[in-house]
């Protein structure tokens, strides 16, 4: 059974993703920057992993929040896992620093957004991807704005009831097209199931 001592998350540097997410998607020079300092980062992350006694099973890679105006309640989370271990682990719920009424883990199913019932397997060895149109983490029925350069600490619950905080995901604007919200910010054919 994977235990709370052997969970641990890391979260690349703010900067390197920071700048990432405050480029213009048509800027490819910055977006090149971003990139290297990202890939920069993670090596950094990796290690760091290998040294000590609480090596790091489980990061996130390439984190942000999507930016949304106050006028749409919902936005998604969006990274990558990867689980270093050699034993699954299971992302089960999510909570974050905001006052947001709903955390709920989706995954897109024939164009719909639903429920990801029993949560997100990162397998043994591999990596589990949350991008826009698959996999996400969702921050539902919150009426505030949440501004592209901004960050947000999350705190993650495992399947053995450990948790782990993510701090500092950077927020980012997504050019249209990359995603499938609505112009009244919610999801096309989104189905609430609870």
């Amino acid at each position: 059974m994977f235990t709370r001592g052997r969970i641990a998350l890391s979260v690349l540097a703010v900067s390197a993703l920071a700048l990432v997410g405050c480029t213009d998607s048509g800027d490819d020079t910055a977006t090149t920057a971003g990139e290297t300092a990202t890939t920069a980062a993670g090596t950094a992350t990796t290690a760091a992993a290998a040294e000590g006694d609480n090596a790091e099973w489980v990061t996130f890679t390439e984190g942000f929040i999507k930016a949304k105006p106050a006028e749409k309640d919902m936005t998604g989370i969006f990274g990558t896992f990867t689980n270093n271990s050699d034993e699954d682990i299971n992302l089960v719920a999510f909570t974050s620093e905001l006052d947001v009424p709903r955390h709920e883990l989706h995954e897109v199913v024939d164009g719909v957004m639903q429920m990801k019932p029993g949560g997100f397997v990162i397998p043994a060895g591999g990596t589990h991807e949350l991008k826009p149109g698959a996999d996400h983490m969702m921050l539902m029925d919150y009426t505030e704005p949440i501004e592209a350069g901004d960050t947000v600490t999350i705190t993650l619950e495992f399947g053995d009831g450990s948790t782990q905080e993510v701090k500092d995901i950077p927020v980012r604007t997504i050019a249209s097209g990359e995603e499938s919200y609505g112009s009244d910010g919610s999801l096309q054919g989104h189905e609430m199931s609870h």
